[in-house]
């Protein structure tokens, strides 16, 4: 008997993954050392990305772990029976005026109450600006302490569709939740939809 776990994002084993394997993205391996080596000893554990690279990772992990996988090869994957379905990311881009950065914070955990058993949503993700890198752009010197104000954020919502996305936005909750927003930001949110690759 052998677990196959597949090693990369939620949101690409959504879209598209061997049928009955379990998601344990790279990231959050040390989160199931307990669970993996449990279930290593009695069945065999199998790892699978789309190209090996991440699997290989994740093998390497498991291995300073004290857990044994091996990688299911590239060329072997189509051989398995794979399932899913679609995945849209809707990203928003927000500025909020200073001094509501915690009100805007709880409107949007707000928002996202109303979304969440709404049918086709995937799940959400706030993240706000903690810092600025030159190393990537080339630009010299140190910039990771510049203070950003007023304060940035992106709101990531996931979706089985544009339409889905859509017809959630007309309903009357998520109206009257969204209304709460305006009066923390400097400008209205900026929404643009994804395809999620990798």
């Amino acid at each position: 008997m052998e677990i196959i776990v597949d090693v990369r994002s939620q949101h690409e084993f959504v879209k598209n993954h061997i049928k009955g394997a379990i998601n344990i993205p790279i990231m959050h391996l040390e989160m199931y050392e307990s669970f993996l080596k449990k279930i290593c000893k009695e069945k065999k554990l199998k790892l699978y990305c789309n190209t090996e690279f991440r699997a290989e990772i994740a093998r390497e992990k498991l291995e300073k772990m004290g857990v044994e996988a091996e990688i299911i090869p590239e060329n072997e994957l189509r051989e398995y029976q794979w399932e899913g379905k679609d995945v849209v990311c809707a990203m928003n881009f927000v500025v909020v005026r200073p001094g509501h950065e915690k009100e805007f914070e709880e409107r949007v955990k707000e928002l996202c109450k109303k979304t969440e058993r709404y049918p086709g949503f995937l799940g959400s993700q706030l993240l706000k600006i903690s810092g600025v890198s030159a190393i990537g752009s080339g630009l010299p010197g140190e910039m990771r302490d510049l203070e950003t104000n007023p304060e940035k954020y992106v709101i990531l919502t996931y979706w089985e569709s544009k339409e889905i996305h859509d017809k959630s936005h007309l309903e009357e909750d998520f109206k009257r939740a969204f209304m709460t927003m305006p009066a923390h930001l400097v400008q209205m949110p900026y929404e643009e939809f994804y395809e999620i690759l990798r």
